[in-house]
């Protein structure tokens, strides 16, 4: 959109007070029609109805052509001293501030994307990543846990101990009975215990009593009711 400028000086101008009300208005709707069509002060006479409310008047047109405003053409009026006198924006000047306004904004549009692009974390330094989570699960759990596991939990060590629920029956530790979205070496050795310990089918070959306790990572057997930690419940 494209604004229309009435110069101060005209308030007080003798110019413009000998013009009529009307010739004033009409004039007025012409400088706004020009601009926003960018004739750069052309008007087509099958256009000068829209100049004002109550349509053509070929007396206050003549007004404004003995004042000096605009002078008839073949087609029409023509505005004088457009960009001078008038003190209009051409037609050129206006699409090179539209031309400089959308380059501003696509450069700005551009430095945000960079900028959130440079703010998003890495995968592999996000503290929520399963990196870091497959780490303190795995690394720290395997060796004692499972069927091959021949190291004994022995009362007071830092597995029976422990944050893991007592009866394997949980994949989440004590301090987060109902999970947590935060990364947890107890929660991840609870969730082996407990694969562990489904993953034994009693009955099949294993023999307590002979072949010794199938214990879990909380010292509690996972193919009979043996619970030498039980009273740590």
């Amino acid at each position: 959109m494209v604004d229309a400028r009435l110069p101060a000086e005209w308030l007080g101008s003798i110019r413009i007070d000998d013009l009529s009300d009307r010739a004033f208005r009409i004039l007025a709707g012409a400088l706004m029609w020009c601009n926003g069509q960018g004739t750069d002060g052309s008007i087509p006479a099958r256009y000068t109805r829209y100049l004002h409310p109550d349509g053509d008047d070929q007396a206050a047109f003549d007004e404004l052509v003995g004042a000096g405003f605009w002078t008839r053409v073949e087609d029409g009026y023509f505005l004088e001293g457009w960009s001078t006198d008038l003190r209009q924006s051409t037609a050129a000047e206006v699409e090179r501030y539209r031309e400089s306004s959308r380059l501003r904004q696509k450069a700005y549009r551009d430095r945000r994307r960079v900028a959130r692009a440079s703010d998003a974390p890495s995968p592999l330094h996000d503290p929520m990543s399963t990196h870091d989570v497959t780490r303190d699960g795995a690394h720290d759990v395997t060796a004692n846990v499972g069927s091959g596991s021949l190291t004994a939990v022995e009362e007071g060590s830092a597995y029976a101990t422990g944050n893991v629920t007592r009866n394997a029956d949980s994949p989440f530790c004590r301090k987060h009975p109902h999970g947590t979205t935060e990364p947890c070496g107890a929660c991840a050795r609870a969730r082996v215990a407990l694969a562990a310990r489904h993953s034994t089918i009693p009955g099949l070959g294993w023999d307590c009593s002979s072949d010794g306790h199938k214990l879990v990572i909380d010292g509690t057997c996972a193919v009979c009711d043996h619970r030498p930690l039980s009273h740590l419940a």
